[in-house]
């Protein structure tokens, strides 16, 4: 099987895929590591609050008892406040709405509703910050009389935000590398998938050739080694039999019509020429011009002057005039019975045909 680029593409993106995966798994052994310590200096520090815990109850209790009896108070405040923060709000748009149509007597009356609520709202604002500050009061009181408390709860945020940290670190971790893992294992499907699809696809150009090989007539000692090629213009061309390559020194050749017609059979070792022809064949010769293909060919029956297609019987006594013609204007025409060619003569249609030069033939076919 010939070298894919994509299945080398596919095998190189494994090998980065399965690094990516080692790298991950170590990646995530570390942040383990990382995380059993961290839960291990948490444990201490939850001890250690515990202990400090007890020596500041009292003052701890009168700050929940402050801010339990404050609390719903602010809570209720808040809900007013922005009740009277949205009717201030709607009065004052009512305003404008009466000084657009201009209705001033409805404009002065909704301003000054709108100036009401908003001092109803700065009195939930002045009563909610002092209840707050209250709170505050006792947190401050309970801080400065526990500061110890403080120092150990404060510690032990610390290590649990470590942890935490370390723990989301460790997830992450494990993403990577499930995702790394995925990553690898969808790589080594996308190779094999292609591996596959290769050998299958190898396996049937060989039938396929094998088949068109069985088609043309190559006989069978030849059938699991051909080259196979289509022109332009249809004609598929069987290579088979040569040296180191179907197409090597020595080769044989099949040319098969778009039809399905053998129209050309040369067996390996045997001369090049007209003979190879089957009997039922166009007149085209590929062979004329090194460098450009033809873009098709008529005949003429020089005896019936019928111009009625490029195919004829070579088991009738015929004599053809035959025209090949390219994209350059140039065009080679010769005379032939269906064995042997003669009369070989080239135009330069670009030229006028008294022209000196209008029958000299393209660099390229000589």
């Amino acid at each position: 099987m010939a070298r894919d680029a994509e299945l080398d593409r596919l095998k190189a993106a494994q090998g980065a895929a399965f690094q990516r995966k080692q790298n991950a798994y170590q990646a995530q052994q570390t942040a383990w590591e990382k995380l059993s310590s961290a839960r291990d200096e948490m444990n201490r520090a939850y001890e250690a609050k515990q202990r400090a815990y007890y020596t500041q109850d009292q003052a701890w209790q009168y700050y929940q008892s402050v801010k339990s009896h404050n609390g719903p108070r602010i809570d209720w405040l808040n809900s007013q406040q922005e009740s009277a923060f949205q009717n201030m709000k709607q009065a004052f748009d009512n305003a404008s709405s009466a000084y657009e149509r201009r209705d001033g007597a409805s404009a002065s009356m909704y301003a000054a509703e709108g100036h009401r609520y908003k001092e109803e709202s700065k009195t939930y604002v002045h009563e909610r910050r002092r209840l707050v500050e209250e709170i505050r009061s006792a947190r401050d009181k309970f801080q400065e009389c526990k500061p110890a408390f403080q120092d150990a709860k404060d510690y032990f945020s610390s290590a649990k935000d470590t942890f935490n940290s370390a723990k989301a670190e460790h997830k992450r971790a494990q993403a990577e590398f499930e995702k790394a893992k995925a990553e690898f294992d969808a790589c080594v499907k996308a190779f094999k998938d292609r591996l596959d699809e290769l050998k299958s696809a190898s396996r049937k150009r060989r039938e396929d050739k094998k088949s068109i090989a069985k088609k043309a007539g190559v006989p069978s000692q030849y059938r699991d080694n051909v080259w196979i090629s289509k022109d332009s213009d249809g004609n598929t061309n069987i290579y088979f039999g040569g040296a180191g390559t179907p197409d090597g020194p020595g080769h044989g050749h099949y040319v098969m019509d778009q039809y399905g017609t053998v129209i050309y059979m040369r067996g390996p070792s045997e001369p090049h020429g007209t003979q190879n022809f089957t009997n039922s064949g166009a007149l085209y010769d590929r062979r004329i011009r090194r460098d450009m293909l033809p873009l098709g060919l008529r005949n003429r029956d020089n005896d019936t002057k019928d111009r009625s297609g490029v195919f004829y019987d070579r088991r009738r006594q015929i004599d053809l005039h035959v025209t090949q013609y390219y994209k350059d204007n140039y065009r080679v025409s010769w005379d032939t019975d269906g064995k042997s060619n003669k009369n070989y003569h080239w135009t330069n249609q670009s030229l006028p045909s008294s022209h000196t030069d209008s029958h000299i033939p393209p660099e390229d076919a000589r």
